[in-house]
């Protein structure tokens, strides 16, 4: 991994949500990824080292980062040991770095724990460590400064290193949450796949803690979503560039807009409504968004054209208590939005076809474990 020329380029993998891997690839474009191939659940890029950098800054629909370092294929726990073993660990690990393995299997006849695989892992690497120098880097399962991921399909083994430690998803606005929130990969996601025209004003109205709206004032400002993040992984490997790394983020701060438009959010408990302004707090759009306490289903008046985005509370995230929750959104939307687009993402996929309007568009997602359904409804007068 170490190397003189930063303008050196290798292979990397974006791991994402089910449904984003479209999204995902056209973001790498933008930041001037090539040789892009989607698979499922990721995508395949080749870059350099800025590359790997701007990825983890800039890309709103990755989780993580991955750099492979080595693939070969195993068909037992003593071949996986010794062909780990054969590794030059030394180019990754220092003796005082700390680390952790994380493991993920998919159609293993071969293995079937990730947890053993990944202990079959860290005893070849640590084991060569002792053989080598009579000591061995620690294991920190909380906090590791070097993340060594593996991938297993069949007997096919891919190592990697996770460039992102933390999964990108946390941007480290989310100072405050009320239950079952949506992940911001995904409410990026959502956003993007909504293809928002940014002179149409976004409203969420019913917001949460904010993650559509803070996700979608990012977009908006152009503002780079890990740009306010402590530290990657990257930054503790061995070739990192601390130079080019504060570069590419000052230059992402320069090219960063200001809004013309105002994003809207509204809800109906107080505690959503405070948890929204201390995050939007966090990444300076509390000006950029109005926010107010309104219950949707108490609409006096028509509401102008605006470009909708909400995630409802569903059965298996929150109890809906009232039967009619969704006929009831349905009037309401007829009656009070016929000029806007409305997007809603639900897991009730039997239950949302109470709203009584025909969707346009449907994209099949998962929030988490969940499958769920991304709806486009265009209302008319």
């Amino acid at each position: 991994m170490r190397t003189n020329n930063e303008n050196q380029e290798f292979t990397m993998t974006a791991k994402t949500f089910h449904g984003l891997e479209e999204v995902l690839a056209f973001e790498l474009k933008k930041i001037g990824a090539k040789n892009i191939n989607k698979a499922k659940r990721a995508v395949y890029f080749e870059g350099d080292k800025s590359i790997l950098y701007k990825s983890n800054l800039c890309l709103r629909t990755a989780l993580r980062i991955l750099k492979p370092i080595s693939s070969f294929t195993a068909k037992s726990e003593h071949e996986l040991y010794k062909k780990v073993k054969k590794i030059v660990w030394q180019k990754f690990i220092d003796l005082n770095d700390t680390f952790i393995v994380d493991t993920t299997i998919s159609q293993s006849n071969f293995f079937n724990h990730s947890k053993y695989v990944s202990q079959k892992t860290k005893d070849a690497i640590v084991d060569q460590f002792r053989d080598k120098f009579g000591r061995r880097p620690s294991i920190n399962r909380v906090n590791p400064k070097i993340r060594v991921n593996i991938h297993v399909r069949q007997s096919e083994i891919t190592l990697s290193m996770d460039s992102s430690g933390d999964s990108l998803h946390k941007r480290g606005y989310r100072m405050h949450k009320v239950e079952a929130p949506i992940n911001e990969v995904l409410a990026a996601g959502i956003i993007l796949l909504s293809n928002w025209d940014k002179d149409d004003i976004l409203k969420d109205p019913m917001c949460g803690s904010g993650t559509i709206l803070i996700e979608a004032g990012m977009i908006a400002k152009n503002q780079a979503p890990n740009i306010n993040r402590k530290n990657f992984s990257f930054q503790f490997w061995k070739d990192y560039d601390e130079q080019l790394f504060k570069k590419i983020k000052q230059e992402l701060l320069n090219n960063e807009t200001q809004l013309t438009r105002k994003i809207e959010g509204r809800d109906y408990h107080f505690a959503s409504i405070s948890a929204t302004r201390t995050n939007l707090r966090q990444v300076n759009l509390l000006e950029n968004v109005e926010l107010k306490r309104f219950n949707f289903f108490d609409q006096k008046k028509n509401n102008p054209k605006r470009h909708i985005i909400f995630n409802p509370p569903y059965g298996e995230r929150l109890e809906i208590k009232d039967p009619d929750f969704y006929s009831n959104l349905g009037v309401v939307l007829k009656d009070y939005y016929s000029k806007s687009v409305v997007w809603i993402i639900t897991s009730d996929i039997e239950k949302v076809k109470l709203i009584g309007l025909k969707p346009s568009k449907k994209i099949q997602l998962f929030n988490g474990p969940l499958e769920c359904n991304l709806l486009k409804y265009e209302l008319y007068d």
